[in-house]
């Protein structure tokens, strides 16, 4: 085990103001409802969510991740992917797979700290100060292209629609940057904190 394993705690978002949509847990993938993170990565959520626009807050779909529920992903993930792309040999869909979910046997330990297994990266967006969500362009767990963080970056010409997703990801970026966060390119819900405070 990694030294610094020892040191993780792991605590309840739901003391902290967040709002919380535990997707695993509805899905039946988890059995807990709880969603947690590791303590240096929600103090480090808590300054990101002063830096949103007043009355604008964070909603929470996932951050610390057992191993057992990650399998449970995978393995939905590569049939949605098999659906999709049913041309594609399976040894394709496993590649596509890993780079939106890791790998299909992950590892028994993961060393790095800003992951979902150690409670240091999480799944998130934006609500309004109508706790409506924020227009992001896809849903949570897009498994296309369009995932890709800087998508709209990209794309030469936007719709009006498109736009505002731009604006939106753009505002997520810059507060999770500004709060030492990292974003995983393929999904721009996805941020990671990798440091101890």
């Amino acid at each position: 085990m990694a030294s610094h394993q020892k040191k993780i705690e792991l605590i309840d978002l739901k003391k902290y103001g967040f709002v919380l949509e535990p997707r695993y847990y509805f899905f039946g993938w988890s059995k807990s409802s709880k969603i947690l993170g590791r303590k240096s990565a929600v103090q480090a959520l808590l300054k990101a969510k002063n830096i949103l626009p007043k009355g604008y807050n964070f909603k929470i779909w996932d951050c610390w991740r057992p191993r057992k529920v990650q399998i449970k992903m995978l393995a939905v993930f590569k049939t949605r992917l098999q659906y999709m792309h049913p041309n594609l040999k399976n040894d394709q869909v496993i590649k596509i797979v890993g780079k939106f979910a890791g790998p299909i046997n992950p590892p028994i330990r993961v060393a790095k700290l800003g992951t979902h297994r150690n409670g240091g990266s999480f799944d998130i967006t934006i609500i309004d100060r109508s706790g409506n969500e924020l227009y992001m362009g896809t849903d949570h767990d897009d498994l296309t292209d369009r995932a890709t963080t800087d998508f709209f970056e990209r794309k030469k010409t936007l719709n009006d629609q498109e736009l505002i997703a731009r604006k939106n990801r753009r505002l997520l970026k810059k507060v999770l940057l500004t709060a030492g966060f990292t974003n995983y390119k393929y999904e721009w819900w996805h941020w990671s904190f990798n440091k101890q405070l």
